[in-house]
């Protein structure tokens, strides 16, 4: 298991790669839990939406047997949903800083039914969820831990907190492609050129706010997301990797962030646009 301090390591890029090439297909879900439990376990991931067109699944990934997580995300969908706390809130248009998690009181915050065919029945015991934005309406990532793991920590939740803004765009991009197929991105293509295709179409033709810097600095960026190492980039670009570290910090201090994770939250956040 990685530590906060580890991301960025080339384990941590190396899932990132494979969940950008996931973007769009059948395996994005099986990658944002791998992503994610890099970092601690996740049991069980449902992720609903909510937007003119009603509420909907766009998928479930985890322990759980398929056919029963498969019935609960279907009563969810058409009977229970206005049950669920986050979604109440999230309906109304109440959750500020949608970004951030929110842990959940299973005693106190759901009522015993909705509890009982959702939790107690299904070996559910803890959970915490995040909402992202998406064009016309939004996603709701849950996140739980079933019986026989220890129910989320404080540092656990620590955890969780500098990774899902990360995490939550990854599955608003997805849900935008999944609802309206990009023609850049094809379930046939290779992981790395359905990378490669997302990575250069917002960063290499200079969708905003990659148009603030220069052909040169938008290189490295695309190679950095690309997971090129410096003397990589610099093999490639035919320069030296000192001067890769310098269009580097300058294109990071005109995006205003300081690492290779936000970077990739930028790039997602802008093909979101």
């Amino acid at each position: 298991m990685l530590l906060v301090t580890d991301l960025g390591s080339t384990e941590w890029l190396e899932q990132l790669q494979r969940l950008t090439g996931a973007l769009g297909g059948k395996e994005f879900e099986e990658q944002v839990v791998a992503l994610l439990n890099l970092l601690l376990p996740i049991d069980h991931c449902v992720v609903f939406t909510h937007g003119a067109e009603g509420v909907g699944h766009l998928f479930t990934h985890g322990k759980m047997a398929a056919q029963t997580a498969e019935q609960l995300a279907n009563d969810y969908v058409h009977q229970y949903h206005d049950r669920d706390p986050m979604f109440a809130s999230l309906a109304k248009g109440d959750c500020d800083d949608l970004d951030k998690i929110r842990p959940l009181d299973l005693q106190t915050e759901y009522d015993p039914a909705y509890r009982n065919h959702f939790f107690d029945r299904n070996g559910l015991i803890d959970k915490t969820s995040t909402v992202g934005r998406v064009k016309d309406g939004s996603v709701l990532c849950n996140f739980y831990r079933m019986a026989g793991s220890p129910r989320y920590s404080m540092e656990d939740r620590v955890r969780l907190e500098r990774i899902l803004p990360l995490v939550t765009a990854f599955i608003a991009a997805h849900f935008r492609l999944v609802k309206k197929p990009n023609p850049n991105v094809q379930d046939s293509a290779a992981p790395r050129e359905r990378t490669r295709s997302l990575v250069h179409t917002i960063i290499g033709k200079q969708v905003a706010p990659f148009d603030r810097l220069t052909a040169r600095e938008r290189e490295v960026c695309e190679r950095i997301l690309l997971g090129y190492t410096s003397i990589g980039i610099g093999l490639d670009l035919d320069i030296a990797p000192s001067s890769v570290l310098t269009y580097r910090k300058r294109a990071y201090e005109k995006l205003a962030i300081g690492s290779q994770n936000e970077l990739f939250a930028l790039c997602l956040d802008a093909s979101r646009a």
